[in-house]
């Protein structure tokens, strides 16, 4: 499964095993991607918020931890440990918006996207194995953004109904960024044609 031109390494080793375990018997792979290492500069705008927020959590934190520390003995004790213990959750949340944007470089060979005969599936592999499947019958209208090299993402309605409110809400199955987005959509084109009795 793994191109040519693309070294393997135990990371899609694992993914390939786990995908084998996956599929059903007579279930055939039509098309299949690996997650590629590729940066969405429009990714990169939740900086003008995420800047700011981390900047004031780590000041808040500081100066709170510092204010704390200087009171010496005297002070209130550990109840005044509370201040800058409120601002460790806030930086976690500025370093987590901070790192965002990046993680497509960590997820290169740790995410297989495939699409099946009977389904489409998507393969991580991080601190453990997370597999979804979307079955043929659920898949809906497909959005395709792709580069002028075949590269790009594949957004799937898989779900569409109201929320509580009766706001119309449509839940979306992603792949990508993967070479040869097309033949993701050619493939899931294939399986959505088909009568459901197939």
């Amino acid at each position: 499964m793994v191109p040519p031109d693309q070294p393997d390494n135990a990371r899609m080793a694992q993914l390939r095993a786990a995908l084998e375990r996956e599929l059903g018997p007579e279930e055939v792979v039509l098309w299949h991607g690996w997650q590629l290492a590729r940066l969405d500069p429009r990714l990169f705008g939740i900086y003008l918020f995420a800047i700011p927020w981390t900047a004031f959590s780590l000041g808040w934190t500081g100066i709170a931890a510092g204010a704390v520390a200087g009171m010496g003995d005297e002070g209130p004790g550990i109840i005044a440990w509370a201040f800058p213990l409120f601002g460790l959750p806030l930086v976690a949340v500025g370093c987590w918006m901070l790192a965002r944007p990046i993680v497509p470089l960590w997820e290169k060979g740790r995410v297989l996207y495939v699409v099946t005969d009977r389904r489409v599936i998507k393969l991580a592999l991080g601190r453990k194995l997370e597999v979804n499947t979307v079955p043929a019958d659920r898949i809906g209208p497909a959005q395709r953004s792709e580069s002028r090299d075949g590269a790009g993402t594949l957004s799937l309605a898989v779900r569409i109904g109201r929320d509580s409110d009766g706001d119309r809400q449509t839940e979306h199955f992603v792949i990508g960024a993967v070479e040869d987005v097309m033949g993701a959509q050619s493939a899931i084109a294939r399986i959505a044609a088909r009568p459901l009795s197939s």
